[in-house]
């Protein structure tokens, strides 16, 4: 974001900004002033130049127009993606930039703490990327077509790159799956796992010598036409539609 051209002091929208740490970038190095929502703000506070909300994107997008708009890991989520996104690309002021994160299946298991392992990972991987995630209406499709759909809303300046996290054994990605893996513990049983295949599954990614590539990281960025306003400093942020 930092190499994007915006206006002074954009007026920015984050989308699911958890403890808030892309906020805060925005707002210190882009001298941005930033609407930060999420669904729990129990790790998200107000800072200078940083707004949170409690808000679910469900209910609406927030009221624009915006310089800047980023969303991570959330519209894969949404079963009504697409009309948020249009939504989104609608809450762009002119020349203003929409940057999409989401993810896409990467299923590979690079080593393991025991060959029994293998199977295991095959089983959850499966249970939990083609049985747990769609029920759920997640679309792990959905991050390679963000590009044509920018094209197909009229963005312009398109750009994408593709990123692969390494997880290792007890390391950040790995303790994030982890998490995961609890939060949809009742929904990964219902999908044929059982509580020792979960637990070995968890032993599993807390091993050093465990390596996996889970998923693919799709950044896609796209610009409305126009040209970037240079906008008060005394602008406020609006409510919520």
């Amino acid at each position: 974001m930092e190499s994007l051209p915006l206006a002074e002091q954009p007026r920015s929208l984050e989308i699911g900004a958890g403890n808030g740490s892309v906020a805060r970038i925005i707002a210190e190095e882009l001298n941005g002033r930033v609407q930060a929502i999420d669904l729990d703000v129990d790790h998200l506070a107000s800072s200078p130049g940083v707004e949170a909300f409690q808000h679910d994107i469900r209910d609406g997008v927030p009221t624009g127009p915006f310089d800047l708009i980023h969303a991570r890991f959330v519209l894969v989520h949404l079963p009504a993606r697409r009309e948020k996104f249009a939504r989104l690309v609608n809450e762009l002021a002119p020349g203003g930039w929409l940057v999409i994160a989401d993810m896409s299946i990467a299923g590979l298991l690079l080593s393991a703490p025991e060959a029994t392992n293998h199977d295991l990972w095959h089983r959850y991987y499966h249970a939990a990327s083609h049985i747990v995630g769609p029920a759920a209406g997640h679309d792990y499709a959905w991050a390679e077509q963000v590009e044509s759909e920018m094209y197909s809303a009229g963005l312009i300046d398109i750009s994408a790159e593709h990123l692969t996290p390494l997880a290792r054994g007890g390391g950040p990605w790995a303790r994030y799956h982890t998490n995961l893996s609890l939060q949809a513990h009742e929904a990964l049983l219902g999908a044929g796992l059982s509580r020792a295949d979960l637990e070995r599954f968890r032993t599993m990614l807390a091993d050093p010598t465990f390596r996996a590539r889970f998923f693919t990281v799709t950044y896609t960025v796209g610009r409305k036409p126009g040209r970037c306003s240079r906008r008060p400093s005394d602008a406020r942020g609006t409510a919520f539609r």
